[in-house]
């Protein structure tokens, strides 16, 4: 789960409340005792312009689930303005069926070549035997 819908997930109660940093942290701990990670409500939060809500910095960290009003003040945004990241990786398969505009094959194992394998040498050829101790002991005697 990531840290914008952790953020989001625990304030939806909150709708249009202006909250601070550490209202937001408190609300993401009592939604989810278990997360022990950071909680950085600057990374779901974006800014209004005139051309609608835009992350704050170069790249959007996560989804906008909150609006920066000012330092330490957030707005919890309502679902339907909620930003939503466009999704960068796409798996492999559906890729390769995008661009050839054929339906993803999955890939069939290659039959085994032999049921019986030989055992391979357990040393290298460069280093001496090495004899155990029970047997030194042995020469010993």
């Amino acid at each position: 789960m990531s840290n914008s819908s952790r953020i989001e997930a625990a304030t939806r109660q909150h709708v249009g409340a202006t909250l601070t940093n550490e209202q937001i942290v408190e609300l993401v701990k009592l939604s989810d005792p278990n997360w022990k990670g950071g909680i950085y409500p600057s990374d779901a939060a974006y800014t209004r312009t005139p051309e609608g809500l835009v992350p704050r910095g170069k790249t959007a960290y996560g989804d906008g689930v909150l609006e920066y009003l000012g330092p330490n003040s957030f707005k919890v945004l309502k679902t339907d303005e909620i930003v939503r990241r466009p999704q960068s990786r796409k798996p492999a398969a559906a890729a390769a069926a995008a661009t050839t505009g054929k339906k993803a094959v999955a890939a069939t194992p290659a039959p085994a070549e032999k049921a019986h394998k030989t055992k391979k040498a357990s040393g290298s050829a460069s280093q001496p035997p090495v004899a155990t101790k029970q047997k030194a002991r042995e020469a010993r005697l």
